[in-house]
């Protein structure tokens, strides 16, 4: 493309005539009331220049990996997708090469803390055409809180409050129980504590520090409690938004009713900025945990380790009707420790909501005789229960940790329904040796494991819910995440080689085990070349039109979001529009 003809059908980067001035930018910093950020990178004092401190730089090394440290900047993230100005270990000996630049992370952030200031920066992006970055917490994998000479709307210390409503209710909706209208950036370890007060579950994150509003919940948000209450998208009543036009507007059963289908589960970033939902609270109920793993007892042993495993996942379709959910893990080369000392385990927490200890323990012995068979004698099982009254006390004994920020590395996955996890043994032992992948490959496999009732949950009472979402969230039993990692000094051969294992090879045994089903959007593999069926299903189309009515202009973009078609990433890392 003719240099300028790609200038004028693309977002302006710096060093282009269109790009805004000094004074320019000066301006928008008076009208968003000295709230425009200049972006640095994090562990810019770790490398020579006027910034440079090693007091500094030891406390950002310290902190690298916590979530809470990440957040507190800008274009600070939890899984960023490439490093470009990593920190520096002054203490090992290492010393800072090369340059520390900002890569692709936005160069100018509005951090807004009113909607004025949002539409401001709307507004800005537009009459510029900027490139625009909608960010709340940053938890993201797939590279949607990022964008190459972008500039960035930050909505973390928008807060107007989090307000108690004992009794909520609104025209075109049945929900008449409790609520709570959560006003901007906060993140579930704000919200939490306010619902267990008053013996409530709000649905949110398993990670604390995650954004309530943002990604998580227009992605779909799984939780805790999502078995038993559905989906964070699920959990909400109404929403404020504004607009690509600037304007503030309503999301309701009965206002913007299409932009309140899509705000709930199509995708983050892309039809508004949200800024304030009102979302479901519940009764609090009793707890039954369970605690689990199991382990080979010498490398002999692998092949029964396997069939357990199969066990067990041809288990959670009948233990999911009895009640359970949850979260676990398993690796056949972890790098570390899954259970005790053994890197070759799985292990899981999973919940049974409202039911007795005995009844819990009662529905889950065919799958435990299954397991002791090898017990002892090929695979060591440790498996313990616990009572708990409320959802609070189970939260915040068995969830609510916090991963490694900073971490590099791909993702795959798929949703398993009822047929994939018991149709054939073969096929799904098959299928699990291949995601397992090789001892020099460490690789690690997440289940999630939700399952019916869950999918009989509606954004009002108890019928099926209709929302942008995925439909086939409402058929899984287990989401199953295939990761592989890799360190800062990795090189981009071995990278790309890793992104083709994960997309190619065991995210695609999981779709030739799987092939009508689909993935979270939020955690799935960021180059998946369908991810229009597999992150949104049916209703891909619908919410295209949706986008086109609320954006025509096609202002907001991200990757794998709807619409993004319309633009590609050049090599040098501008967003031209294809057409």
């Amino acid at each position: 493309m003719h240099p300028l003809l790609r200038e004028l059908n693309a977002k302006q980067i710096p060093g282009q005539a269109c790009w805004p001035s000094a004074p320019t930018w000066h301006s928008l910093n008076a009208t968003v009331h000295g709230q425009l950020i200049a972006d640095q990178p994090v562990a810019i004092p770790c490398y020579p220049g006027t910034d440079y401190s090693a007091t500094l730089c030891a406390a950002i090394d310290e902190n690298w990996t916590n979530n809470t440290f990440q957040q507190q900047s800008p274009v600070g993230y939890s899984y960023p997708i490439f490093q470009a100005c990593p920190p520096i270990d002054a203490s090992a000996g290492e010393r800072a090469t090369g340059n520390c630049s900002l890569g692709d992370a936005p160069l100018f952030t509005v951090n807004a803390r009113t909607y004025e200031h949002v539409a401001a920066g709307i507004t800005f992006a537009k009459k510029y055409n900027l490139r625009l970055v909608i960010r709340d917490t940053g938890h993201d994998i797939l590279g949607r809180s990022v964008g190459y000479g972008s500039m960035q709307i930050w909505i973390k210390y928008l807060r107007t409050g989090i307000t108690y409503h004992e009794t909520f209710k609104q025209a075109g909706s049945t929900w008449n129980g409790s609520a709570f209208t959560i006003g901007g950036g906060y993140v579930w370890s704000d919200v939490y504590p306010e619902a267990s007060e008053r013996g409530l579950i709000v649905v949110g994150a398993g990670t604390p520090s995650v954004g309530c509003l943002g990604g998580w919940m227009q992605g779909g948000g799984h939780s805790p409690a999502s078995h038993d209450f559905g989906l964070g998208t699920d959990q909400v009543l109404r929403a404020k938004v504004v607009l690509a036009n600037g304007g503030l507007v309503i999301a309701s059963p009965t206002e913007n009713e299409d932009l309140f289908f899509a705000i709930r589960g199509g995708g983050p970033g892309t039809y508004g900025v949200v800024v304030e939902t009102t979302i479901k609270a519940w009764p609090t109920t009793s707890v039954v945990a369970q605690t689990l793993a199991f382990a080979p007892l010498t490398d002999s042993d692998l092949p029964a380790f396997m069939e357990a495993l199969v066990d067990l996942y041809q288990g959670f379709p009948s233990l999911a009707k009895a009640g359970w959910s949850g979260y676990g893990t398993w690796s056949t080369a972890s790098a570390t420790p899954i259970f005790s000392s053994f890197t070759t385990a799985y292990a899981h927490t999973i919940a049974n909501f409202g039911s007795t200890l005995n009844a819990s323990e009662a529905s889950f012995l065919p799958t435990l005789e299954k397991l002791l068979a090898y017990n002892g004698t090929k695979i060591y099982v440790f498996l313990q229960y616990t009572e708990v009254p409320t959802y609070a006390a189970y939260y915040n004994a068995f969830s609510g940790v916090e991963p490694p920020a900073g971490t590099l590395g791909a993702d795959g996955s798929r949703f398993l329904d009822e047929k994939a996890l018991t149709g054939n043994r073969t096929a799904l032992m098959h299928t699990l040796k291949i995601t397992a992948g090789t001892a020099a490959q460490g690789t690690s496999n997440t289940v999630e494991f939700f399952g019916a009732p869950w999918s009989q949950i509606a954004v009002d009472g108890r019928t099926p819910a209709v929302s942008g979402m995925n439909p086939a969230w409402r058929s899984m039993v287990v989401h199953q995440i295939v990761s592989r990692g890799w360190s800062q000094n990795t090189t981009q051969a071995v990278i790309s080689s890793i992104h083709h294992d994960i997309t190619y090879v065991k995210e695609a045994a999981l779709k030739e085990l799987a092939p009508d089903t689909g993935c979270y959007m939020n955690e799935a593999d960021r180059l998946d070349p369908d991810w229009q069926t597999d992150f949104y299903g049916s209703h891909y189309n619908r919410l295209e039109r949706i986008k086109k009515d609320y954006d025509p202009e096609s202002l907001f973009y991200c990757p794998t979001c709807v619409g993004s078609e319309m633009y590609t990433e050049e090599a040098d890392g501008q967003l031209c529009r294809t057409s």
